[in-house]
């Protein structure tokens, strides 16, 4: 299992560094440009835009604020499209590729293929995650001379990591898609539609007090985005509950691939059962 490990992680190489730079690129302009009109956001008030709190964006008069609002906030959501393309891609997309069937004919465990994969996406998200919170760190560094603010290039670094989390949720959703659907088409659209339902729904939820029963079952419920976090941290709590639910729906995915019958695209209903 090892050896496809590694296998795994090198094909993720240019995934990781072209979504590492990109995502970096994002964050260092959004960071760096904040001493060119910080002032003028410290007059912003928010007082009667409940839209913006809806999209997590509950403070912007101050340097934690409009870090927490910006890049703090947006971040996971352009690194949950990586999430989903390489989750979906991983069985569903193979099996397209006529690669998967090859694969299980090798002597290992079907348990052990997910797994593999699971784990090689899990270290590829880690490892953009710290390629963008060491721009968000140096990109602070460069500017701290024009910001007041507790924020350290620590907490910045540390910033992205805390994410892991949340995009390792739907990295699984993704993953156990490709395990349960026909194909990687079918797999990513039905992962990013609960991606959309999860995040529109949060919005909601935050809108309207008749939508907040359903909070507890929204994934981003369990993030954080107010300027808190980038000093304290995301609660313990939020993030045992966002890995929980990454291992079970990881569980389902071992589950649904053992279930598979490859190369026939078959639908989950047209699938014989195991004896």
């Amino acid at each position: 299992m090892f050896r496809l490990l590694w296998q795994e992680l090198r094909f993720r190489r240019n995934g990781i560094i072209g979504w590492g730079i990109g995502v970096s690129i994002y964050t260092a302009l959004y960071v760096g440009l904040y001493p060119s009109f910080g002032d003028q956001l410290a007059l912003f008030d928010m007082g009667e835009m409940a839209f913006y709190e809806a999209l997590g964006i509950t403070d912007m008069t101050s340097f934690a604020g409009y870090v927490a609002s910006t890049y703090v906030n947006l971040a996971p959501i352009l690194l949950s499209i990586y999430a989903i393309l390489s989750g979906s891609g991983t069985l569903a997309g193979e099996e397209d590729e006529g690669k998967l069937e090859l694969m299980v004919t090798l002597p290992i465990p079907r348990w052990q293929i997910v797994t593999a994969k699971a784990l090689a996406t899990a270290v590829a998200l880690f490892l953009i995650l710290v390629i963008v919170g060491l721009a968000a760190a140096g990109t602070y560094l460069a500017i701290a001379s024009q910001v007041e603010t507790p924020v350290t290039a620590v907490d910045m670094f540390l910033s992205a990591l805390y994410m892991w989390p949340l995009l390792m949720v739907v990295a699984m959703i993704s993953l156990l898609m490709g395990a349960y659907l026909p194909n990687r088409r079918t797999a990513a659209l039905v992962a990013t539609v609960i991606f959309v339902a999860n995040y529109f729904g949060n919005s909601l939820a935050n809108l309207y007090d008749s939508v907040e029963p359903i909070k507890p079952i929204i994934l981003f419920n369990y993030y954080d985005t107010a300027p808190a976090v980038l000093t304290e941290g995301q609660a313990t709590a939020d993030t045992a509950v966002l890995l929980a639910t990454s291992f079970v729906l990881f569980l389902l995915a071992v589950w649904a691939f053992q279930r598979r019958n490859i190369t026939v695209g078959a639908w989950p209903w047209q699938r014989a059962k195991l004896t």
